[in-house]
């Protein structure tokens, strides 16, 4: 396979768009995981969180799902607050240029939420749990996930040439 799509183009002046066909089916490959890493963790997360949940008290009912949705709903908006200092989302960079491919690997982040999800059966059940699984699963998540990002850049930064 070629390496022509992580190469400069020759007389072309400035970096390709992302979705620019001269970066080859690779470059267009690279910016599909770039900007799906952290949607296909937050899945894995909550798919493991539920399912956990689902096993030891099983299938939710309409209000569970209500109680989950509105908890991974009030854990989301209470941490964009707090990461953005209010209201106002405004996102500096889908994803930072040179970020390794470990950085989105969400494997802990998913397992963490396992856990919490079988420690949280054992103590509640109905949409309390379920409002709880959602709750935990996202704040879990976007915690772990930015803890790991964070790593990545200290390291990036700390790293010796």
């Amino acid at each position: 396979m070629s390496r022509a799509d992580s190469q400069p183009q020759l007389g072309v002046v400035g970096p390709e768009p992302p979705t620019s066909p001269r970066r080859g089916y690779r470059g267009q490959l690279r910016t599909a995981v770039a900007a799906s890493a952290a949607p296909h963790g937050y899945t894995l997360a909550l798919w493991t969180a539920t399912a956990v949940a689902s096993s030891h008290q099983g299938g939710p009912g309409a209000a569970d799902v209500l109680a989950l949705l509105v908890g991974a709903t009030l854990a989301f908006v209470a941490l964009a607050a707090l990461a953005y200092g209010g209201t106002s989302i405004k996102p500096d960079r889908a994803v930072a240029a040179g970020t390794r491919i470990w950085a989105a690997f969400h494997l802990p982040m998913a397992a963490c939420t396992g856990l919490v999800s079988v420690l949280l059966t054992r103590c509640c059940s109905g949409p309390l749990l379920w409002g709880l699984v959602g709750t935990t699963t996202t704040a879990v998540y976007l915690l772990g996930a930015s803890a790991q990002y964070f790593c990545f850049a200290l390291r990036r930064i700390t790293k010796k040439p």
